[in-house]
């Protein structure tokens, strides 16, 4: 008899162990603090010639498109001081790159952004190539990031 009420008791601890843990399975996830996306934002670009062509000194085209990342939503009140952009590694022939010099910026409204960048040293020009980019989104504490090749013609 103390045998089957020893049993019983392991059962019942047994089956209200796994209850609890379906119950805690079920209920809406909550992030940790060390959740990697924090703080995050999504970046996404493409980049065009523009008027930039070999030989000449006319600014490319970057498009950026910023998402947050928890709410699927668009971030929209961002403002130029929140942009970098940073030409990686040197075109055959290039004398100069684009650098942290956006010379246009327009915030569409919808999570776009529009962004002009010109090269650094004035005289400069382009050459034809592919120029491997970063862009980087920076507000408060929320940050992102982004590679985009831009093609020179």
């Amino acid at each position: 008899m103390k045998n089957t009420s020893n049993l019983k008791a392991r059962l019942m601890i047994v089956t209200l162990f796994a209850i609890g843990m379906l119950v805690a399975l079920m209920l809406p996830g909550q992030k940790s603090s060390a959740d990697p996306k924090k703080g995050a934002l999504q970046v996404q670009s493409q980049a065009a010639q523009g008027q930039a062509a070999p030989g000449n000194s006319q600014p490319a085209n970057f498009l950026v498109l910023v998402t947050d990342p928890d709410t699927g939503t668009a971030v929209t009140d961002l403002v130029q001081a929140d942009f970098k952009i940073i030409n990686h590694f040197a075109v055959t022939g290039q004398t100069c790159g684009f650098s942290n010099n956006i010379v246009g910026f327009a915030n569409v409204g919808t999570g776009a952004y529009q962004i002009r960048v010109g090269l650094v040293v004035p005289g400069c020009t382009w050459v034809a190539g592919d120029y491997l980019a970063q862009v980087m989104v920076a507000r408060g504490s929320e940050a992102g990031q982004a590679a985009v090749t831009l093609s020179v013609e």
